[in-house]
């Protein structure tokens, strides 16, 4: 039974993302290498003035102009819908996400897994006792509710049904978004229904584990991060690739965006950071720009605004824009000021994919989530027309599974302010 050998087993705890991202995309495509600067692609100046005033737009309706940007620009750069304050500094709150899923996505590629393996040491009786010690080994930081219970499944196929003596978890294990390892291991242990008499941290056995949890795939976990703005999710992504300043000085080096624009303090967009509207519309084409290489469109990472569900779920509604967005959203309540920002592109009949970027400082979030709706639709709908994207009935009927779980609850999240 301890025989050592590696047993692949899909699991996740946000299924239905999964099944969306898979829906969206069924084929996969192999990660190639690619020389250095792959995203310094050079956008000729635009042949136009931006022709919305955005200034204006703002003080008509009763706002600080000096307290907003807005950057919204056609895919070769060549038509600039609207520009405003773009080379000012905001915090960008959650849109931080937007360069952790860059770095994520370039360093370790679509089809990345996390591991978490398992084993076992002693005896194990006839009532499916075990008698010595679980040891679980892994860092993934979506392992929840539905790992443990698929963890569980495979102890049994295995003759374990109870543990009596110890579990044991390396440093670096968390469940349902808890920081302290052991804690994860209690609250592992209640919905595995086991009953060891002892806890504790330590480090995994050099032999083969028993058997092996793997995540879905990273383009799952960053749709399922973004869509909800999972703080921890991005901070440890972040930190296996650099954390703030790995990801800053990634960002800077390859995209040739100016240094002293760009402060990260952390990688899921908690805190202080501060960026450009036109260094994150940067970010967002190199985003776009790496998924495509990596055979994914945008919407198979970010969530579809009025569509899925997330932080987008009821935005854009009743507008032109309902399903040609897809995005990201910013908010914080009270750090500099408090922002709601949002930042995507828009899937349009001329130009193609519209990018854009709009910060919001200082208002209240729903009236600026109002505005931003409000500017966004009149900025796109005075030089083009909004085209709505086409959804398979595989990828509606993922939607209908992720309602089912929303509604159910019991999900600890650490979604974004």
């Amino acid at each position: 039974m301890l025989a050592g050998g590696l047993v692949a087993i899909l699991i996740l705890t946000f299924t239905p993302y999964a099944l969306l991202s898979s829906a969206r995309h069924a084929v996969a495509t192999a990660v190639q290498p690619i020389p250095d600067s792959v995203y310094l692609q050079q956008v000729e100046p635009p042949t136009a003035t931006p022709r919305f005033d955005v200034a204006d737009w703002y003080a008509a309706h009763g706002e600080d102009p000096a307290r907003h940007a807005m950057l919204v620009e056609s895919m070769d750069g060549q038509h600039v819908f609207a520009e405003h304050n773009a080379d000012a500094t905001f915090n960008p709150a959650s849109l931080v996400k937007l360069t952790t899923s860059l770095v994520a996505l370039r360093q370790l590629g679509k089809e990345y897994r996390f591991e978490t393996r398992v084993y076992i040491e002693g005896t194990t009786d006839n009532s499916g006792v075990l008698h010595g010690r679980l040891i679980v080994a892994g860092n993934d930081p979506t392992f929840g509710d539905m790992s443990a219970v698929k963890l569980a499944q495979e102890l049994e196929k295995r003759g374990v049904k109870k543990v009596a003596d110890e579990i044991v978890v390396t440093p670096g294990f968390s469940f349902n978004y808890s920081e302290k390892p052991e804690e994860s291991a209690e609250r592992m242990a209640k919905v595995m229904k086991l009953t060891p008499k002892k806890y504790s941290i330590g480090d995994a056995p050099s032999s083969a584990a028993l058997f092996v949890l793997r995540s879905y795939p990273l383009r799952a976990i960053l749709l399922y991060m973004n869509a909800h703005s999972v703080n921890f999710v991005a901070e440890h992504l972040g930190a296996m690739v650099g954390g703030p300043e790995g990801v800053r000085r990634f960002i800077v080096e390859e995209l040739k965006l100016p240094a002293d624009q760009i402060w990260l303090s952390t990688t899921s967009g908690l805190e202080h950071n501060q960026m450009t509207a036109r260094g994150l519309l940067a970010v967002i084409r190199a985003l776009n720009a790496e998924a495509n290489r990596q055979g994914l469109k945008l919407e198979d990472i970010l969530a579809v605004a009025s569509d899925d569900w997330g932080t987008l779920r009821k935005r854009l509604v009743g507008t032109p824009l309902e399903g040609a967005v897809v995005g990201k959203t910013g908010t914080l309540v009270h750090d500099d000021g408090g922002m709601a920002s949002l930042g995507g592109v828009v899937y349009t009949q001329k130009n193609g994919l519209v990018f854009f970027v709009v910060f919001n400082q200082g208002s209240g979030v729903a009236a600026s989530r109002a505005l931003t709706d409000e500017l966004l639709v009149q900025v796109v709908l005075s030089q083009d027309i909004p085209a709505a994207m086409q959804k398979s009935d595989e990828a509606e009927a993922a939607l209908e599974n992720e309602a089912a779980c929303e509604s159910g609850g019991g999900r600890e999240r650490d979604a974004e302010r």
